[in-house]
């Protein structure tokens, strides 16, 4: 008798073994969208995700498990547009927020979290109210227009691993001051433009981190200074001033597209230039590329069909002398 029951429960165990090896390949492959509370979240094999927020809170706390299984990432748009939410608190599962996850939340005012390490495009864009924004000490990325119009964020998120910031990041923002920010990556364009921090500098080239940001002259010459390694959006797109940009020797890389675009441009570029952003199209009637035989620029210049000049080389005037 004994022998049957033992057969019996290792049956019973080999199929609850069956059926969850099942539920997990199933999941692996097909996650599956459920209620659970005041979210609509998705079962993964080993991880839950928030897809959409259903509630009305004023003040909410994510959940950092749902049954045995860790919630790891707050999906695209699941906050998005929420008029109720003024404050969220992110628990230390949860590392990822996803595109658009809590924009124009106009009332959001507090974000806190412990474990945030990616915080995807828009993610809080056009949040006005948001003061406080605080996500931990593993944040690496703040990706494309995450914080843009963030009118009352006076600071940035950081952490010592943070290793990049996107175009527009901050564009917008109540950005005062941006700290110590070595090591991070900062090509994209515009981060901090229309921000105090970007009003209050008394200089017309703004450099981070050997990027030249944004260029605030006045002149109808720009000598970029020697030790720019990145050229980012630095001299809009907009203008109808005729300009004449040098560029020198320590120039590595154009991360700038708007710069080509404007046909008032005339463009001095080295043969040390050896990458320059692809718009994926052909520019008509943008700048002048001056530059060098052999060189990368001459090259882009013909896969766009681009106006552009060889030249021996070239002398650089005296700046101050443009008016």
């Amino acid at each position: 008798m004994k022998k049957k029951t033992n057969k019996r429960m290792i049956l019973i165990i080999v199929c609850i073994i069956v059926v969850l090896l099942l539920i997990y390949i199933r999941l692996l492959s097909h996650p599956i969208k459920s209620r659970v509370g005041d979210f609509t979240v998705i079962f993964y094999s080993n991880r839950v995700g928030l897809r959409k927020y259903h509630g009305n809170e004023e003040n909410i706390i994510l959940p950092n498990t749902i049954g045995i299984m860790p919630v790891t990432q707050i999906g695209g748009n699941c906050f998005a547009g929420n008029s109720k939410i003024k404050s969220v608190t992110i628990p230390k599962n949860i590392k990822i927020i996803y595109d658009g996850a809590f924009m124009d939340c106009k009332n959001l005012e507090t974000v806190k979290a412990e474990n945030v390490q990616y915080i995807g495009w828009g993610a809080f864009v056009r949040d006005k109210k948001l003061e406080i924004a605080d996500f931990g000490n593993s944040l690496e990325v703040i990706d494309v227009n995450s914080f843009g119009g963030c009118k009352a964020l006076t600071y940035i998120p950081y952490s010592k691993k943070l290793n990049s910031i996107g175009q527009l990041a901050f564009c917008g923002s109540g950005i005062e001051e941006i700290g110590d920010l070595s090591g991070v990556n900062v090509e994209g364009g515009y981060i901090f433009a229309d921000t105090p921090w970007m009003d209050k500098q008394d200089t017309d080239y703004v450099i981070i981190n050997n990027v030249l940001q944004q260029y605030k002259g006045d002149k109808s010459v720009s000598i970029i200074p020697n030790g720019v390694e990145v050229l980012s959006e630095a001299y809009g797109e907009g203008t109808e001033k005729a300009l004449t940009i040098y560029l020198p020797e320590s120039v590595k890389r154009i991360s700038a597209i708007g710069l080509f675009d404007n046909p008032n441009y005339v463009i001095y570029i080295p043969a040390s230039v050896e990458y320059i952003k692809d718009n994926d199209g052909v520019i008509v009637n943008g700048c002048k590329i001056i530059t060098v035989s052999g060189s990368y620029a001459e090259q882009y210049a013909k896969e766009h069909g681009m106006n552009y000049e060889i030249v021996d080389g070239w002398e650089v005037p005296k700046e101050d002398s443009a008016e």
